[in-house]
């Protein structure tokens, strides 16, 4: 029926707390992309890069929510991985901002830290 939430998320429900943590995740990159850090649209490298900044912090941030509420070993190790790779990525295209003087970078806005949540119900 149109208008009903599933009971899986409901408020205070595991998914409900991820799904909303994601909506903000997605909030804070989309933000940090649009406003490119105060890049001129007319520099292409610099726009990328200022970009792909908190579109790479967007990916570590969701992958912290899956290791905070995922339980498939698999995915859990490909968050792992994300987060190592992406944040060697954006410290790069951080420094590479700086060395060109491209703008005056600072890392890039996360979200609030979640909360713990209790532990999962198995159903």
């Amino acid at each position: 029926m149109a208008g009903m939430v599933h009971p899986a998320l409901a408020p205070g429900t595991t998914a409900a707390a991820f799904h909303q943590q994601m909506d903000s995740v997605m909030t804070v990159m989309d933000r940090g992309m649009q406003q490119m850090g105060g890049v001129p649209p007319t520099d292409l490298d610099a726009s990328f890069a200022a970009m792909m900044v908190p579109h790479h912090q967007g990916a570590v941030d969701m992958a912290r929510l899956q290791l905070l509420y995922g339980q498939d070993p698999e995915l859990r190790r490909l968050a792992q991985s994300i987060i190592a790779e992406q944040q060697i990525e954006i410290q790069q295209m951080q420094a590479w901002l700086r060395q060109h003087n491209a703008l005056n970078v600072s890392p890039a806005p996360t979200p609030p830290a979640p909360p713990t949540p209790a532990a999962p119900a198995h159903h």
